[in-house]
């Protein structure tokens, strides 16, 4: 009788662990893709902003608390390349509003 109630128990705990395990799987993911959305929406702000920016000059910098803008104008286009902090790099294609 002691030996079934103790498989049992380690079946339970077995089952138990495995859930926790898929579950916590679940939750680092969906964090990691957090992070990631965020950079992402960080870094196109900050090619928003930028385009709002933009004066006469073909080409500049602009300095972000969280990164820096790199943009230049090419005929009907606005070319914006955005390092954040983090060292990852987007890179953005918008109409140019200098005429």
């Amino acid at each position: 009788m002691k030996a079934g109630i103790m498989l049992y128990a380690l079946v339970m705990a077995v089952i138990f662990g495995m859930i926790l395990s898929f579950y916590l799987s679940a939750v680092i993911d969906n964090q990691k893709n957090l992070i990631t959305q965020k950079a992402f929406l960080s870094a196109q702000l900050m090619a928003r902003m930028t385009q709002a920016r933009v004066v006469k000059q073909k080409s500049g910098q602009i300095r972000f608390n969280t990164g820096i803008s790199e943009y230049q104008q090419m005929g009907n286009v606005l070319k914006v390349t955005v390092r954040l902090e983090n060292a990852k790099t987007y890179h953005f294609e918008l109409p140019n509003m200098v005429k």
